[in-house]
């Protein structure tokens, strides 16, 4: 008998504490408002006009209130690592992307590890293309690579950490020529249209207005398909100068969250996604979308951090 009270009391203080996905003396999760942060400034950030729409679907779906909250600063890595140390509650997500999950890891800049956050899943990609002026003596990446084993050619790019840059180096590589490659803080397409660079690797909507008007075109896309709108330029990979990598972004929460939560929210986050309204508003900011869930997401950025990570050493990067 006295065995049995004491299993019962046992019972009880755990049902008392709650179990998986709910709160405390076992209150249903969610039950106070959930945050999504997003690393970069609001303006014009294709991120948080995605966020925005998803989050009134997802809020209704949970029954709390969702709020988007811009917290940029240190190319994204200053949120991700508040991120990586808030509570593993549920209540806190974020939208990162490759470059302070993988490569700014790599390169030791960041005061955390890529498994100090846990993926919800993949959302979509920037479509990042290579591009040059209009009359530029090559149209795709070997006329290009024939043109630079004998002139020199100048690239403007984000940052020789940045994923676009990296991909554009191993072209290089695998093309057999070098870039005379120069970062900039504010990276613009005029530095190709009035000849202070050869080739830039950018974000295809912010190009969209040069190649239309005849300025510039496209080379390659950065992607691991075709940029929907640029049907007609082929990919990097396509054109044989090295893997199909894309400039992805994805939701997170930290580590220790409760799988269970992790699953409610990685539900919740793509059925908004999948909502045609947000789909509307994924169309016009022209992000490609590239859903993956929890599981695929890890086993993405574990091969990634392996390529990259070679990739970088390769380039003298990283030792």
């Amino acid at each position: 008998m006295m065995k049995r009270l004491v299993l019962a009391a046992s019972a009880a203080l755990i049902f008392a504490a709650g179990g998986p996905g709910t709160g405390p003396a076992g209150a249903a999760w969610p039950e106070k408002p959930i945050q999504i942060m997003i690393p970069w400034p609001a303006t014009n950030d294709p991120s948080t006009l995605v966020a925005n729409a998803i989050a009134p679907v997802m809020a209704e779906d949970l029954g709390v209130p969702v709020k988007v909250v811009n917290k940029p600063g240190g190319g994204a890595v200053l949120a991700t690592a508040e991120l990586a140390r808030s509570r593993p509650d549920g209540y806190t997500l974020g939208l990162i992307s490759i470059g302070p999950m993988i490569t700014q890891v790599l390169r030791g800049k960041t005061p955390y590890q890529n498994r100090d956050l846990a993926p919800l899943g993949l959302v979509w990609a920037s479509p990042f293309t290579l591009a040059a002026r209009a009359d530029a003596p090559y149209d795709d990446l070997e006329e290009l690579a024939a043109y630079g084993q004998d002139n020199d050619l100048r690239l403007a790019h984000w940052g020789l950490g940045a994923v676009p840059t990296l991909i554009a180096m191993k072209a290089a590589e695998v093309g057999g020529f070098a870039w005379k490659e120069t970062a900039y803080s504010e990276l613009n397409p005029l530095l190709v249209v009035q000849g202070d660079a050869d080739v830039i690797t950018f974000s295809t909507p912010g190009l969209a207005d040069y190649v239309e008007s005849g300025q510039m075109k496209l080379l390659a896309a950065m992607l691991p398909e075709r940029v929907p709108a640029y049907p007609e330029v082929p990919t990097v990979a396509e054109q044989g100068f090295g893997e199909a990598y894309s400039i992805w972004f994805g939701a997170f929460v930290p580590q220790a969250t409760d799988p269970e939560i992790v699953e409610k929210l990685s539900t919740a986050l793509f059925a908004a996604i999948a909502d045609p309204e947000v789909q509307k508003v994924i169309a016009n900011v022209g992000v490609v979308p590239q859903t993956t869930g929890p599981e695929a997401a890890r086993q993405r950025m574990d091969r990634e951090l392996e390529d990259f990570g070679k990739l970088m050493t390769e380039l003298g990067l990283i030792e």
